[in-house]
Formats: structure tokens, sequence, C-alpha cells
């Protein structure tokens, strides 16, 4: 005990304080040390997410030009289903002007069909 009495004789409060400066240094530095990393963390992440947010940015005017794609096939595909009930009618009307031709000209007499003849001719004068 008597060794531990003599060191503590040599210790002076200055000791004291140089010692708690360089502790607080050391802390000081450390926590400087984390600081820093963890900046350097924020600043990936902020990087991460500015790319992030860049993609889908990217994809949002994706999907807004395939809407407007599709949306162009949709009034195309109704205006082909349009042509497409309008040359079925017309087969339809080219089919009975065959049908009215075949039964003119086949089916009927030919005293029958010089009177229609004649008649079409008074009518459309």
């Amino acid at each position: 005990m008597r060794n531990t009495l003599l060191l503590q004789d040599y210790i002076t409060p200055t000791d004291h304080l140089e010692e708690i400066n360089n502790s607080l240094r050391k802390i000081q530095t450390q926590l400087l040390q984390e600081l820093s990393n963890k900046q350097e963390v924020l600043e990936s992440k902020n990087q991460e997410i500015q790319e992030l947010k860049a993609a889908l940015e990217n994809k949002s005017k994706l999907v807004a030009e395939l809407k407007d794609a599709i949306s162009a096939v949709e009034r195309n595909n109704e205006g082909n289903k349009q042509l497409n009930k309008k040359l079925i009618s017309e087969i339809v009307r080219k089919q009975q002007d065959i049908e009215w031709y075949k039964r003119t000209y086949e089916s009927r007499s030919l005293l029958g069909t010089l009177k229609e003849k004649i008649l079409w001719k008074i009518k459309t004068k």
C-alpha cells in the first residue's frame, strides 16, 4: 500500500488533466471517424436513392409510352372491326346480286327477262 501512495504522490493534477485531455482527443477522433464513416454511408445511400428515382422515372415513362401504344392499337383494332363489318355487308350484298342474276338469267324464261329489262329501262328514264 505504501507503493501506491508513493505513485499517487508523483501524479499531479496537471497529469490528470493531460490524461483526461488525451482520452477526450481519442474519443473525439473516434467520433469524427465514425461520423465520417456514417457520412460516406449516407452519401452512398443518397446516390442509390437518386439512381432508383431515375430508374423509376424511366419506367414510368415507359409505362406511359406503352399505354399510349395500347390506346393506338385499340383504336386501330376498332377501325379494322368497322372496316370488316362494312366489307362483310358488301359481300352479302354482292352475293344477293349474284343470286338475283342467277334467278333472272338462269331460272326465268326469255320472255320474263325481256319484260323485266323493258320495265327497268322505263323506270330509269
